[in-house]
């Protein structure tokens, strides 16, 4: 997948930067001449490599730097044609659309969701649909995350059918997976165990190739999230200590884009 800050990061670089490649001509001889050639926001090939190598894997700048040459913002050109072909390689060139871009900070977003198979700002939240839980999904939905600039989901599964179709779609089409497992029914151990259905969709986030986040309520059977320590992300909140508990959210979901090469939700322009 092509890195949408890689390529942001190209045209930032490129922007405002001149290229001013010089050729000397039958040097040494009476016909002997200098050329020199310039381009406005441009550099070439060998110096924009070497800005870029210290950041990002050299395949990484490669697919980004044809993916911008494909969607016309930026081209090849070589001065002096073949001869500046050989002596000097490539300059790449923003075009007007290019430079647009550089001064947005930001791809129009019609090809902006090119970069990506799903929002890259989206959260399931699973959760139960009950009058206990509502200031807790509340909580993270308007104290948390939108205030971030993450986008969030939810689904109520009153039967299979739906489970299947709506809440699957709307897991499948989520970036972030999170789930509110909080006490639904009294065990004869003393703890308690949570919803079903909450456990099929932690299931369904992993067959999507989510990396869920749980959220675990204080007093569920430890039978019932001790597996979940092993293969998930696995916070342990209670109902007094949740606001201090749960606050950091935000910042493991920003950086789980940072080490995907995506630009944060605060920096995109909607």
């Amino acid at each position: 997948m092509v890195s949408e800050k890689i390529c942001l990061d190209i045209v930032s670089t490129l922007y405002g930067k001149v290229s001013q490649p010089t050729v000397r001509f039958f040097p040494n001889s009476k016909d002997e001449s200098v050329k020199t050639y310039k381009e406005d926001n441009a550099s070439d090939e060998k110096s924009l490599y070497k800005e870029l190598i210290f950041r990002y894997q050299l395949q990484e700048i490669d697919s980004a730097i044809r993916w911008l040459e494909i969607t016309g913002y930026l081209s090849k050109v070589y001065p002096f044609g073949m001869i500046g072909k050989n002596l000097m390689g490539a300059i790449y060139k923003l075009s007007e659309k290019g430079c647009n871009v550089a001064k947005k900070g930001a791809f129009i977003e019609k090809e902006r969701q090119m970069f990506y198979p799903v929002d890259p700002y989206s959260v399931f939240v699973a959760r139960q649909f009950n009058n206990d839980d509502q200031e807790l999904y509340r909580f993270i939905k308007e104290d948390l995350l939108e205030p971030e600039g993450f986008k969030v989901y939810e689904g109520n599964a009153e039967g299979l059918e739906q489970f299947r179709d709506s809440i699957l779609n709307k897991i499948r089409d989520s970036r972030f997976f999170l789930c509110l497992l909080t006490k639904r029914i009294r065990l004869e151990s003393g703890g308690f165990v949570s919803s079903v259905w909450l456990y099929q969709e932690i299931g369904a986030s992993m067959a999507f190739d989510k990396s869920p986040l749980v959220l675990v309520e204080e007093g569920i059977d430890k039978h019932f999230t001790g597996e979940l320590q092993k293969n998930y992300e696995y916070i342990e909140f209670s109902r007094s200590n949740y606001s201090r508990i749960l606050k950091n959210i935000p910042i493991r979901l920003k950086l789980d884009l940072e080490r995907n090469l995506i630009p944060l939700p605060n920096n995109q322009d909607n």
